[in-house]
């Protein structure tokens, strides 16, 4: 088993014999013969230098400065490492914590794997390695060990810590119980070890199990995991991690202040381990043998502090003090004093003032899309979730991707707790003068990082999910075969290119002729159709395509490589067809995914595993938002006039649009009232199976989303949703609660059923974007506001400065959609909605019974005239299926930069039933 790991040149293997491992002073232990010792430590190596470890440089700095907690705080503390909890006297005292009723953590943990345990064991497949960050505990580690033990074969699992007292003691337990399970025991920080798994080609599953996320802060827990991912997963290896939820303060509190005083002699072992750090290097400087002659070493007098904690419910976070209880002195030992002053700038001990508080660690309480951010902000997938009976607790399992369609967004400097809306932002709404100069998401001209992860996707999608021998297939009548738009997208590009640097097309330029613009028939006369590109006899050969595709990147890659350098001028019109050539690609990752979704589902290969969570209830409640409208509300983009720009330099921080954005427009609502949830697949369904019962006629409303997992005649067997992940049934899966996929012929046989309307395009906007900026808003005292409030509109009206409000929803990009919306292959397939509150982007598109008609003003654009102008129809109150209704919104599958440009039109036309569009209903108020 231990070949699945690269450690020859860098650990130390103990031999299975008795006292063939002699630790340090503290650590001494010998190695049974049930499982392996490594030792990976630094002090392994015969080799190592007397240098000052890195934990004594973390504790002098530490405390030489003051430091703001994440999260908004203005409060400065000196700080300590929060590894000082954790030595074997401090591990005994967690130990003894996890038994006490007032913490509630453990029993929740429990809950979560014994309940669970057969999803969780079918995420690990034989033949893998188990690797857990700590050494296993008995009451949890256990549980999971004796399902795998009876389950599967070939497991090995690891567990990792950096003392080797706590790795026996757990191995000593656990392997002699389990022989189906092979054990190692793994000495050593996480990033000594977890490197040697990087070319292993085994599959692996980490466990983070507790809640020791938790500890960290928002962009270190984001780090942290991304360099877990970057050092020893590969595509499709997994991590589960436990997270502590919010709750009720007074139940976190308890917890992290149990009534026997455990927790405060857990808190204040970090000044004697601290004591014992510093007592044990000087030790080793002075030649001697035994830290007891180095009592002048010990920094701190830990009878002089307390221990403390407080809740900050508003970030999410309990936070862990050790306070002075009177005027002391922080003494720095003689010995160290120049590497102190290097570090510091001076070698003088430190007073520290009656109450003051050195900050150790906090314990960060997560919201129910936590999750789902944590995945979009470390490239990883969120790919399951398990909670204890209580919803306490959650255990989540995060996949590595293939690839992901735009690089991790940064997280801002909020607390994990209020991951999707960050305070800083929300202090700035209420702001006065509004400064909103630095909110903009994106560069005007996409980077080349975005570029490549793009270009990761796609061929993710063309290589990968579509066989080979499937690309010459039309899944769809009404468009070209695969292989087309394998040469589109660079033709495409390519053509823009050579326009913007006034240069020759890339070879073959007959490829420009063949592939520049595909087909989109009118789908009642296929005939009718507007102008496009010459379809050869034969397409090119793929290599060819492939080969003209690396050819026409690379003339990007120098583009952008000058541009990014400040070597290229940033003229408007060329930065446009930049622009223009990477949301084409984008859209079109669309297009070609949802004609894969209509490929037999057994032809496609799956990006990555994926499992979907057992129906557990009910649909979510059906909720309904209210909305007061009112006149001379502002849609569009503005600022955006390609011909008063073309040959002038590209103005800071630009928006781009497509000629179909401009220009703005005023409108005015009436009061309306909006569903909170899109129409589910089970909701659908229901509606087919009333019709089917009665007289009306079912024929032509059975989505193309669906397909049959039976034999069974229409309406009586089960479907299940096209995804290329899987097909998951309707009947017994969470994709009962995804948005259901239709066309909005499809959607207004539903409306109509229900004596409902579809919205308007004016209505759709205006709920989406008012309700994300009050849903940011509405935290802390304005969240009972919020909840009682008439209307959203009315409520940010009492909440803000009316022009704030204004200026603020005519961004161009939506500042406040939520952080875990499902958009940008942040998942492969849709979502369950929500089953509090309103999600208006991500899962799918959302059809309006807006036809598609130019602003007022509309000018086509010179670079692609026929982009949106080929697709006007004319208004009509009986408008035939081939007739282009708006869709808003943005799908599982479209890119971050699209969904969150709150001035995008997509359109479709009505009886078209491929795309990846669902839709709400609206009544009157």
């Amino acid at each position: 088993m231990f070949a699945s790991i690269d450690y020859e040149t860098t650990a130390r293997i103990v031999p299975k014999s008795p006292d063939a491992y002699k630790a340090s002073s503290q650590d001494s232990v010998d190695a049974p013969s049930q499982y392996q010792f490594i030792d990976f430590r630094a002090a392994a190596s015969p080799d190592r230098q007397k240098r000052m470890p890195p934990i004594v440089e973390q504790i002098i700095t530490g405390l030489a400065t003051l430091t703001e907690l994440p999260g908004g705080s203005t409060a400065k503390y000196r700080t300590l490492p929060t590894l000082l909890l954790y030595d074997n006297a401090g591990l005994d005292l967690f130990d003894r914590i996890t038994y006490l009723p007032e913490y509630y953590l453990t029993d929740c943990e429990i809950d979560v794997l014994r309940t669970h345990i057969d999803g969780i064991v079918a995420q690990i497949p034989d033949d893998s390695d188990v690797i857990e960050l700590g050494c296993g505990s008995l009451r949890k580690t256990q549980i999971l060990l004796d399902a795998l033990n009876q389950r599967r074969s070939g497991v090995t699992y690891y567990a990792i810590d950096v003392m080797p007292q706590p790795l026996h003691d757990s191995m000593d337990s656990l392997a002699p119980k389990f022989a189906n399970v092979s054990f190692v025991a793994l000495c050593g920080t996480y990033d000594e070890v977890l490197t040697h798994f990087k070319k292993s080609t085994r599959r692996k599953t980490l466990l983070w199990l507790g809640s020791s996320i938790g500890n960290f802060s928002c962009d270190g827990a984001v780090k942290f995991l991304t360099d877990i991912s970057d050092s020893a997963l590969a595509v499709n290896d997994a991590v589960i991690i436990g997270m502590d939820k919010q709750k009720a303060p007074e139940i976190i509190m308890a917890a992290y202040h149990d009534s026997q005083d455990i927790t405060v002699k857990f808190e204040l072992n970090a000044l004697s381990h601290a004591n014992y750090i510093f007592s044990s290097y000087i030790a080793e400087l002075n030649g001697s043998l035994s830290t007891s002659d180095e009592r002048g070493a010990r920094i701190f007098d830990e009878n002089k502090f307390r221990y403390t904690g407080e809740y900050d419910e508003e970030v999410g976070r309990h936070n862990a003090y050790l306070e002075a209880l009177e005027d002391t002195l922080v003494k720095w030992p003689r010995e160290i004093a120049g590497q102190v002053k290097e570090l510091c700038g001076n070698d003088s001990d430190l007073l520290l003032k009656r109450g003051e508080r050195i900050y150790i660690e906090s314990s960060h309480k997560y919201g129910d899309g936590s999750a789902s951010v944590l995945a979009r902000s470390t490239g990883l997938t969120h790919a399951a979730q398990w909670q204890d009976s209580r919803s306490y607790y959650m255990l989540n399992l995060f996949r590595k991707p293939p690839a992901t369609m735009s690089p991790p967004p940064a997280i801002e400097s909020s607390s994990l707790g209020k991951w999707s809306e960050p305070i800083h932002r929300v202090r700035m709404m209420l702001q006065q003068p509004l400064d909103l100069s630095a909110q903009s998401r994106y560069p005007t001209i996409p980077s080349l990082p975005e570029w490549r992860h793009l270009w990761s996707a796609w061929d993710t999608l063309v290589l990968h999910i579509i066989p080979r021998r499937c690309l010459h297939d039309r899944p769809i009548d009404l468009r070209h075969p695969f292989i087309f738009y394998l040469g589109h997208v660079p033709a495409f590009a390519d053509i823009h290119m050579a326009a913007a640097e006034k240069a020759p097309l890339t070879e073959p330029q007959s490829y420009a002729q063949w592939f520049e613009r595909g087909i989109d028939p009118n789908i009642e006369n296929l005939s009718i159709c507007h102008s496009h590109s010459e379809v050869p006899k034969e397409w090119p050969l793929l290599d060819d395509i492939l080969a003209y595709r690396d050819r026409v990147r690379a003339r990007f890659t120098n583009w952008l490589d000058a541009y990014e350098r400040g070597g290229r001028r940033a003229e408007a019109g060329a930065a446009r067809r930049v622009w223009m050539a990477f949301e084409h690609e984008a859209l079109h990752f669309e297009t070609l995914l949802y004609m894969v979704l209509q490929m037999n589902p057994e032809d496609i290969k799956a990006p990555i595993e994926a499992s979907f969570a057992p129906l557990g209830g009910r649909q979510p409640r059906e909720s309904w938002v209210r909305y007061a409208g009112g006149s001379d509300l502002v849609f569009g983009l503005a600022g955006d006039n390609e011909s008063e720009m073309q040959g002038q330099e590209l103005p800071s921080g630009h928006v781009f649009g497509w000629d179909n954005e401009s220009s703005q427009i005023r409108i005015s609502l009436k009061p309306f009232s909006i569903r909170s949830q899109p129409i589910t697949n089970g909701e659908y369904l229901a509606f087919l199976q009333t019709l089917s019962g009665s007289s009306e006629s079912v024929d032509g409303l059975v989505p193309q989303s669906w397909v049959s997992l039976d034999q069974k005649p229409a309406l009586s067997g089960d479907y299940g949703v096209r995804t290329v992940v899987g097909t998951p049934s309707i009947t017994t899966t969470e994709a009962a609660m995804w948005p259901v996929c239709v066309s909005q012929k499809q959607a207004n046989a539903y409306a109509k059923w229900s004596g409902k309307r579809l919205p308007t395009e004016a209505e759709w906007i205006h709920a989406s974007r008012t309700y994300h900026l009050a849903r940011a808003l509405a935290t802390g005292d304005r969240k009972a506001g919020f909840a009682a409030s008439k209307s959203i509109d009315g409520f940010l009206a009492q909440e803000m400065n009316p022009g704030s409000v204004q200026e603020i929803l005519q961004q161009p990009y939506d500042m406040f959609v939520p952080s875990d919306a499902n958009v940008d292959l942040a998942s492969w397939h849709p979502q369950p909605v929500i089953a509090d509150g309103a999600m208006f982007i991500g899962n799918a598109w959302e059809w309006t019974s807006t036809q598609f008609y130019p602003y007022d003003g509309f000018k086509p654009s010179a670079m692609y005239p026929g982009y949106s102008a080929d697709f006007f129809d004319p208004i009509s109150d009986h408008a035939p299926d081939s007739t282009h209704y708006v869709v808003q919104g943005g799908s599982y599958a479209t890119h971050r930069r699209i969904a969150h440009r709150q001035t995008f039109r997509n359109w479709y036309q009505r009886g078209y039933p491929y795309v990846l569009a669902t839709f709400r209903l609206v009544d009157e108020y």
